[in-house]
């Protein structure tokens, strides 16, 4: 999953979940993703929503992004 594993916006590390949502929420063919805090800046949402999401996809089992 992904090649380029800091953010674009703000050059951050970005770990396997950060990858996922972005992938989920954006664009399942990005190259290119946003940490968590810039993806929520983004949405007009901030953190929190998107960090809910990552556990309800993780909990489900539903998205294989997240398995």
């Amino acid at each position: 999953m992904g090649g380029n594993r800091t953010c674009m916006q703000c050059g951050t590390s970005l770990v396997t979940d950060d990858i996922a949502i972005y992938m989920k929420l954006v664009s399942r063919t990005a190259q290119r993703y946003k940490c968590i805090d810039c993806l929520g800046e983004q949405l007009n949402c901030g953190r929190e929503p998107i960090e809910k999401l990552i556990r309800y996809f993780r909990e489900s089992g539903i998205c294989v992004l997240f398995r």
